[in-house]
């Protein structure tokens, strides 16, 4: 169930918004199309400001530890975007429990391109939960300088064509949304604009993505599982507060998230702090010449010797699965929807399936399967 669902992601990241005039509304709106339709290179950040713990966890040593540590995160980076080249460049630097991580993307017409020399980090990082991962030179020089290109087929199984499609039709319905938002929701003091988007308008951006993915069967991969379920499960209270000074044309958001009470956790409420600031570097995009661009398959193959020792050490024990986890395989595999699998993919999971269970225990799945 590896299909990746492009869902709040996109409900959160894109918001291409129109208008002119000189109202708080319309000079929001005009930020938001110059960044859309000009060159621009900005200075990007994000902090914790403030983590508040549920009363039952407040004197909890390990969860204060963990809030410590969590406000200990940094970003900071840059992006830039380049209008008649139709790229864009994301490069961040993420501090974490010691280490410096570097991530990067690079983005050109429909083609997308993550850097692999966030490995070294992840390695270190994985290291101090016990959770090993290759962190020998050899393996971790392999990734230095290496791209995976995202919008490979087999990288994201996903059409990547289908995607862009759903993403531009999409784009549309946030303009048109906004656009009809009452002008009483921006406000103007000195030189900033301050609007909020809250959790009303997330769930009501979420629902025309849905909508828009049960349009046309070329979307259908991208509908949003549980749809329902998911709006259940949003915080009690979700805001991201706007305030854009029209001068500088710095932008400051807020990400404030409230949990219920009923919900599982140490977290009553979180308050994330993100910086945009416009820089005066000159905007160059390089794209990943072919020689540094791996596939997922160069990956495996490196990663090889890893995982088969790890699978190994796996397999050395007993493994049976118990009649209640069976039944809750089963119970999760009646509900998947297998429509948008291929019979190679559908033979390659019966495969993995094959291996774990018993003879009566994998004719029961694999009648799942040929009756899906």
């Amino acid at each position: 169930m590896k299909k990746i669902k492009l869902a709040l992601l996109i409900i959160l990241s894109v918001i291409i918004l129109a208008g002119c005039g000189k109202s708080a509304k319309e000079e929001f709106f005009d930020y938001t199309k110059k960044n859309v339709t000009e060159n621009s290179s900005n200075d990007i950040s994000m902090t914790i400001k403030d983590i508040k713990l549920t009363a039952d966890m407040k004197d909890s040593p390990e969860a204060n530890v963990m809030v410590t540590q969590l406000k200990d995160i940094k970003v900071t980076g840059s992006m830039q975007h380049d209008v008649s080249e139709k790229a864009t460049n994301t490069k961040l630097n993420i501090e974490a429990l010691g280490q410096k991580i570097p991530l990067e993307f690079i983005s050109k017409n429909d083609d997308m391109y993550f850097s692999l020399d966030i490995f070294r980090g992840i390695s270190k990082i994985a290291s101090q939960f016990n959770s090993e991962l290759p962190s020998d030179e050899k393996t971790l020089s392999a990734f230095d300088g290496k791209y995976l290109k995202l919008s490979d087929a087999d990288t994201l199984e996903i059409d990547s064509k289908s995607a862009t499609n759903l993403t531009k039709e999409f784009q549309k319905e946030v303009s048109n949304y906004f656009t009809s938002l009452d002008e009483e929701r921006f406000t103007k003091e000195n030189d900033v604009v301050t609007f909020k988007l809250t959790k009303k308008d997330v769930v009501v951006l979420a629902e025309k993505f849905n909508t828009l993915s049960k349009s046309k069967k070329e979307y259908k991969e991208f509908v949003i599982p549980d749809f329902d379920e998911m709006i259940k499960n949003l915080p009690k209270v979700l805001d991201a507060k706007f305030n854009l000074n029209t001068k500088t044309n710095d932008l400051a958001v807020t990400l404030t998230s409230t949990f219920d009470k009923k919900d599982d956790g140490f977290i009553d409420s979180i308050e994330v702090l993100y910086n945009y600031k416009p820089n005066d570097k000159k905007v160059t995009i390089k794209v990943p010449a072919k020689k540094e661009i791996v596939n997922v398959k160069e990956i495996e193959a490196i990663l090889a010797p890893y995982l088969s020792d790890e699978l190994d050490e796996e397999l050395d024990g007993d493994f049976d699965m118990t009649d209640d986890e069976f039944k809750e395989l089963v119970k999760e595999l009646e509900k998947e929807d297998f429509s948008s699998f291929s019979a190679a993919e559908s033979d390659e999971l019966l495969e993995e399936y094959e291996t774990l269970l018993t003879e009566k225990q994998y004719k029961t799945i694999e009648k799942i399967f040929k009756n899906k």
